[in-house]
């Protein structure tokens, strides 16, 4: 009883920060900045409880942890959607601001990521990243690893399509309307950026498979969530730039290819010695 005391007092001290983080990186002149520190602070316990989750599967030493999860927090919580971004919206107006946006993300990911490592560390905290790393990509041939990452990066746009093609009768007629700042590209753009944006989660998430410690349909879950909660849900749920009627849908949509594709990439690249547990 203590112990899940002490975890739910880490858990809202990161998720106060992380707010308040999201708050100053948002704007402070912003005129939702009630509802943003609301959103955020939200999402913060969101992102705090799993990490408490994926920290308890992990036996990383504190700056391996801190490499890590500050790692996933950038890539999958926000390069990768300014990476979209960039080609279904018009809020970047430049290369400019968006080269400005992932510097201060990767600030904000790292300071993040620090608090994470002092505040989830797991308790055996031993373990390197590197060498878990080595002994993963030891368990397979490189030609099999090779065929592996490029299948698991290529699954991702017919998963993605699908379900954007189920919500796409209710969201279309907003893509469809230029005033409201978004756009759908040809599939000429469309199919590399999504090929790029999987191949990131790929690389990370073998970070991911190498380190956590757990039954195979344990770890699919696990990387679903990495994907849905830092990548989709907490941005939506303090999004702006989107017509409110169309984020529910996005919501649906992010977390059911999220988790298909969690199973797909456990199927993949989990570690030899868990396939089939």
């Amino acid at each position: 009883m203590r112990r899940l005391s002490s975890l739910c007092v880490r858990v809202l001290f990161f998720a106060l920060a992380f707010a308040l983080l999201e708050v100053w990186h948002i704007g402070l002149l912003s005129s939702h900045v009630v509802l943003d520190l609301v959103s955020s602070l939200a999402g913060g316990v969101l992102i705090g409880g799993l990490l408490v989750w994926m920290s308890g599967k992990m036996q990383l030493r504190r700056f391996d942890y801190f490499i890590l999860i500050s790692l996933i927090l950038f890539v999958v919580g926000r390069f990768s959607n300014y990476v979209e971004g960039l080609f279904f919206t018009t809020i970047f107006a430049n290369l400019s601001v968006l080269a400005a946006g992932v510097v201060l993300s990767l600030f904000l990911s790292f300071v993040e990521g620090g608090l994470a490592a002092v505040l989830f560390l797991p308790e055996s905290h031993e373990g390197s990243l590197f060498a878990e790393l080595s002994t993963y990509f030891s368990e397979r041939r490189w030609s099999s690893w090779l065929w592996r990452i490029l299948l698991a990066s290529a699954a991702y746009f017919p998963i993605y399509f699908f379900f954007g093609m189920l919500i796409s009768p209710f969201v279309m007629p907003y893509y469809s309307d230029p005033s409201l700042g978004l756009k759908i590209p040809s599939f000429a753009v469309m199919v590399p950026v999504e090929l790029f944006r999987a191949f990131l989660y790929v690389i990370i998430m073998l970070a991911v498979f190498s380190t956590v410690r757990a039954k195979r349909w344990t770890i699919a879950a696990l990387v679903g969530l990495i994907l849905y909660v830092p990548g989709g849900l907490v941005p939506l749920m303090s999004e702006h730039t989107l017509p409110p009627q169309i984020v529910p849908f996005h919501m649906i949509e992010i977390f059911a290819d999220s988790i298909v594709y969690g199973i797909v990439l456990t199927r993949l690249l989990n570690r030899v010695s868990r396939v089939g547990k």
